[in-house]
């Protein structure tokens, strides 16, 4: 896809295999799974060949890997033009995608044609006009992508697909959109032909609703054209349902981050630069740690040992097993000392965000063997002190965000359970047959960010003292329908009121802080992100919230948003931040208590007139916000958790 114009980055989201991406010419194409990536054309064969060799785009993230049950990642290769002389390493490399739909419509004739996925060109009707691809495809829950069923829906038998006529006359309503046989008998529903209303209007299930494919008889093909064709999954139930191909709901990547750890136990600074050695050339480090699960250490310390030896790196095996067993329990090596133990049992992914929250809360020395994160401890602002307890400055972190999978219509509740066989089997058309083959698209970005984690004592008097005006804003179903965002990383234990005004409470402050950096620090909103750390548990409570900026540069970014974190300006911003929040355009309606805003009824005070955020910025993709926690409302301030501070704040204004 290299004539496509697709940055790297966008291969993970919002363009990974399965996504429809519409070129500059306005032609749709279906993003190829995996199998088919890293693959050049050669002219001798007359085929594309996969790369001999693509260990220069392989990455690894020890916890990444144990979370998603991988052993490697790979990054999407970047188009590199073999000129004259000596091409380039992996030169023509190309994420191929593949002509979808494969219905295209005579602009003058309204003739329907279907051409294949492989179709690279076609050609211009000698009568005048020229082939336009369709609107419409269909879809289905269970994440197949099929074309939309033009015979079966007016229900022609002619063989062949080449009498088919679509009529679009321009209205609003799919009233207006007609499809018919003109070989089919007169009289018959196929000559007679049907419009596509209440195509695109997803059932039910629950209430048992049928869509109109359902009522008409027909069922999901199964179809998976990123893989090729013939890439069918027979037998599926779930109902098809008709959509546009730049419907927002027909494709949800499944994407997650994590920010590189330290092994903060590592003793011998050695052992920790060994460890840092092995992760820079990942080639070798998916088949090790199969033989290190497997109990064949010494297999997997030879292997690592022979890799290294060949880039000159001479290691002692003791050093070198310290070194292993630091990298493959990363849940066990990204631990400071010292750190609460949780006294409920935890999900999988809070659990991964406390590992960060445990590091990022600390100060990490600039020593080569943790130069992927660098934290400096700041003092709190002296004005600041009675809300905000700790800030530190992450003068340099290392992302890595991985792409799993995707969902259509809906997104998945848990979508991490099944892995990694569920990634697998959507992603590959030939899955891996051994564990150590398996793995995903990731990127790795380098960036900068600022740590604020509030007070605990003061949080604990605020929701004591307003406990009363939080039961009537936070009502039992709104509570519930946050509990079921899996997204917002809720407790296993039933959700209660203490974490959901906390949780409200630090990513409405996370919102209404980054509204402000946007204008300090030089980023635009969308080059910002937020990381949040939020636990109600009694005996390791967490509230705390990352907000960063990460570029694919290896050098990261340039410093502006380290230097807002400093306490001489940060009081400042806050000041300045809480004064925009505390009034809203939409004011007093965005305030007002109406049980629920937003695409999945889990915001209270929030639009985008005040915190709502662009979606690459917010990791729930702005759900889980009120910002009359923080500020009030406007006829109830003190309910606010930082209401004191608005008077300073009009003053700095």
């Amino acid at each position: 896809m290299g004539s496509r114009q697709i940055r790297v980055g966008q291969l993970i989201a919002p363009f990974g295999p399965g996504s429809i991406y519409t070129d500059r010419s306005g032609v749709p194409h279906v993003v190829a799974g995996l199998d088919h990536w890293f693959m050049r054309w050669d002219h001798a064969v007359g085929k594309m060949l996969p790369s001999p060799d693509r260990a220069e785009f392989e990455r690894f993230e020890p916890r990444l890997s144990e979370l998603l049950r991988v052993n490697r990642f790979c990054t999407p290769p970047d188009f590199r033009f073999s000129a004259a002389g000596e091409p380039p390493p992996n030169a023509g490399l190309y994420i191929p995608a593949l002509r979808f739909p494969r219905w295209y419509r005579h602009t003058r004739t309204g003739e329907l044609r279907r051409f294949n996925l492989a179709s690279a060109r076609i050609e211009r009707p000698s009568g005048g006009g020229r082939w336009q691809p369709v609107r419409f495809i269909s879809v289905c829950a269970a994440g197949h992508l099929c074309e939309f069923p033009w015979k079966e829906w007016i229900g022609c038998q002619c063989a062949g697909d080449g009498n088919l006529s679509l009529t679009d006359r321009g209205g609003s309503e799919l009233t207006s959109i007609r499809v018919e046989c003109r070989a089919c008998p007169v009289g018959s529903s196929g000559r007679g032909g049907r419009n596509l209303a209440n195509t695109t209007v997803k059932p039910d299930v629950l209430e048992g609703e049928r869509s109109a494919f359902q009522s008409a008889g027909i069922t999901c093909p199964g179809e998976r054209p990123w893989l090729g064709e013939g890439a069918v999954e027979a037998g599926c139930t779930q109902p098809l349902v008709g959509a546009l191909i730049n419907q927002t709901n027909i494709y949800f990547p499944r994407t997650i981050s994590a920010i590189t750890l330290p092994d903060l136990q590592i003793a011998d600074d050695s052992v920790a630069a060994l460890r840092v050695a092995i992760e820079q050339e990942p080639a070798c480090i998916g088949i090790a740690k199969t033989l290190w699960r497997m109990g064949s250490t010494l297999g997997a310390i030879d292997l690592i040992k022979g890799d290294l030896e060949r880039r000159g790196i001479v290691c002692d095996s003791d050093q070198l097993r310290a070194a292993l067993a630091s990298l493959f329990a990363a849940s066990q090596a990204a631990m400071a000392s010292g750190v609460a133990t949780p006294g409920s049992p935890e999900g999988a992914l809070l659990q991964f965000r406390r590992m960060e929250f445990n590091i990022l809360r600390n100060e990490i020395d600039d020593s080569d063997h943790v130069a992927d994160l660098r934290v400096v401890a700041t003092s709190v602002p002296w004005d600041l002190s009675r809300w905000i307890g700790r800030v530190t400055l992450v003068e340099r972190l290392r992302e890595v965000r991985a792409f799993y999978g995707f969902d259509r219509l809906e997104q998945a509740g848990a979508p991490l359970a099944s892995m990694p066989d569920s990634g697998m089997q959507q992603l590959f058309r030939t899955p891996p047959t051994q564990v150590e083959d398996y793995w995903l698209p990731a990127v790795e970005v380098f960036g900068e960010g600022i740590y604020v984690e509030l007070r605990e004592e003061e949080i604990q008097r605020w929701f004591v003292e307003h406990w009363e005006w939080l039961v009537n804003r936070i009502d039992a179903n709104f509570l519930a329908r946050m509990s079921g965002e899996y997204l917002i990383l809720p407790p296993l234990a039933p959700a209660d009121l203490a974490w959901a005004s906390r949780y409200l409470l630090v990513h409405s402050f996370a919102h209404i802080l980054i509204n402000q950096l946007v204008y300090e620090c030089g980023y635009s909103t969308a080059s910002l992100r937020e990381r949040l750390y939020v636990s109600a548990d009694v005996d390791a409570p967490m509230a705390g919230l990352l907000i960063y900026t990460a570029a694919g540069d290896s050098e990261g970014t340039l410093g502006g948003l380290v230097q807002l974190g400093r306490p001489e300006r940060l009081g400042a911003v806050v000041h300045r931040a809480l004064s925009r929040a505390s009034w809203c355009s939409a004011d007093p309606v965005c305030s007002e208590h109406l049980g629920g805003r937003g695409a999945r009824m889990v915001n209270l005070a929030a639009c985008h007139a005040c915190i709502l955020l662009p979606e690459t910025s917010c990791e729930t993709v702005n759900s889980g916000l009120d910002r009359a926690v923080v500020v009030g409302t406007p006829d109830a301030r003190e309910h606010g958790f930082m209401a004191a501070l608005l008077e300073g704040a009009f003053a700095l204004g």
